[in-house]
Order: C-alpha cells, then sequence, then structure tokens
C-alpha cells in the first residue's frame, strides 16, 4: 500500500476549512491542539491519525471522505451512480409523493402494507 498524499489531505482540509470561515485557530481549540498543529496538517508536514481527521470532519461538518476521496484507486463516482441509481419507476413515485400531503402518504402506506 501507498503512503497516503498527507499535502493533499492538508490542502483539502484548509480549503474546507477556509470555505466554512473557520480559522486556524478556532478549529485547533476545538481538537485541544496548538494551530501551528492545525497549519502543519495543513501544508502536509503532520499526519493526522484517523480519529484526528474524524473530529476535524465533524467540527467542519462533513464527511472524512472530503479530505480523503483523492487517495482512492476506483473511480467512485461510477460506484456512486450504480449505488443510488433508481428504476424508471421508483423515480415515477418518489415524483408522486413529492406532491402529496402527509395524510396521503398515510393512507399510501396502509394500502402498500394491505398489498
Amino acid at each position: 500500500m501507498n503512503e497516503l498524499n498527507y499535502v493533499m489531505i492538508g490542502k483539502q482540509i484548509k480549503k474546507r476549512r477556509k470555505d466554512m470561515g473557520v480559522t486556524q485557530e478556532q478549529l485547533a481549540n476545538y481538537l485541544d491542539v496548538n494551530s501551528s498543529h492545525i497549519s502543519n496538517i495543513e501544508n502536509g508536514r503532520a499526519h493526522p491519525s484517523l480519529s484526528a481527521l474524524i473530529n476535524i470532519a465533524n467540527y467542519l461538518k462533513c464527511s472524512v471522505d472530503l479530505f480523503i476521496a483523492s487517495e482512492y484507486d476506483c473511480d467512485l463516482e461510477k460506484i456512486n451512480s450504480k449505488v443510488h441509481s433508481k428504476s424508471k419507476i421508483d423515480k415515477q413515485l418518489e415524483l408522486k409523493l413529492k406532491t402529496c400531503d402527509d395524510v396521503v402518504k398515510e393512507k399510501l402506506i396502509k394500502l402498500i402494507d394491505i398489498l
């Protein structure tokens, strides 16, 4: 297995942090570390643990995958589209349900249970 690209991971953390309007100091305080440690992570000089990545992601309200997606060898978009693809009938049902109020949805659930 190859070494993780911590420079790229750090760049993604920095981008997300800036997009969220969070300072290095705020993130450091949340993680109970020195702000220079956040700088070192963002510049690839420090390698955050998995638990640190999870804590950073939680604070920045995102998935750890946002930081490490570039590490995957497979085509995640292709995989995700297959996993999340819906049949034509599923799409039609979803569209119809969007226009129903909760009373109608409850009746539909009862009908489905009967079937």
